[in-house]
């Protein structure tokens, strides 16, 4: 898998993020995964609920695209975040941020296959093999892509923009493979039974996560944690966890993170 450009531009917008960026307050942060009603009805009932809880002015700041959001973490301009390992063990490990409050359980991934095709034995067996997959800083492709660390062996990528064609392009045979969420594998087999098959499972790995900057005040951290934790923080954010299928949030540590803090390598300018 290629290195990523991800992006000449993200060092000059970074710039754009700095630690006042945004209005006076605490900024909550998450990456553009739903349209900005969706995602202003989540993250901004939850900005709502932390202020009411700590008395500190605290809101969510919508951000439409990928490049913009990644030009954010690598200014570290939010103070609180909701998003994966990846990014939050970067933080960590560049900007001495602290990961805090978690959705339950690991997230489990599956390399599947054609239910007919060769069976891959090894994740190394799709050296020079077509994988769909999304473009980073997507959690799957970039925990594909940190299995191959030798430039000259590693799988074609064919870019897909939902898992649902990933399945078509495995089943027509466009794609040897794609690495899923267990939970859509599941899915899939049943709208598409005997068609696939997952060889192999990808252990499990630390779930989405509520992070600060380091810049945040301790005593206020301690009240975000205290109130997210509690039965009303549980309330306010059910449909985050609804959203991702999780039951509760609970609390996590920076060392399960710190280790995929790696995985951004692949990624210019971090």
């Amino acid at each position: 898998m290629r290195r990523h450009s991800a992006l000449t531009i993200l060092l000059l917008a970074s710039s754009l993020f700095g630690a006042r960026a945004f209005a006076a307050g605490y900024t909550l942060l998450a990456p553009p995964r739903q349209n900005p009603a969706q995602e202003r009805a989540v993250y901004g009932g939850i900005a709502q609920f932390l202020t009411r809880a700590t008395g500190a002015p605290i809101r969510f700041h919508y951000i439409s695209n990928w490049l913009t959001y990644m030009a954010a973490v690598h200014g570290n301009a939010g103070d609180i975040y909701f998003d994966g390992p990846a990014l939050i063990g970067w933080r960590i490990a560049h900007w001495h941020d602290q990961v805090a409050v978690a959705l339950s359980g690991h997230l489990k991934f599956v390399l599947v296959q054609k239910a007919d095709g060769r069976p891959l034995t090894r994740v190394r067996d799709l050296v020079g093999r077509s994988v769909c997959a999304f473009s980073p800083p997507n959690l799957a492709t970039l925990t594909l892509d940190s299995r191959f660390t030798n430039p000259a062996r590693q799988p074609f990528i064919v870019v897909i923009h939902s898992l649902a064609q990933a399945a078509h392009n495995i089943i027509s045979g466009n794609c040897m493979a794609a690495l899923e969420p267990l939970s859509v594998y599941r899915h899939q087999s049943q709208l598409f039974p005997g068609r696939l098959r997952a060889p192999l499972k990808i252990p499990g790995i630390p779930n989405q996560a509520f992070s600060f900057n380091a810049r945040m005040p301790l005593t206020l951290r301690h009240k975000i944690i205290a109130a997210l934790l509690s039965p009303a923080g549980q309330r306010a954010t059910s449909p985050l966890r609804m959203m991702f299928g999780d039951q509760m949030l609970v609390r996590v540590h920076d060392a399960a993170y710190l280790p995929y803090r790696k995985m951004l390598d692949v990624m210019y300018g971090f």
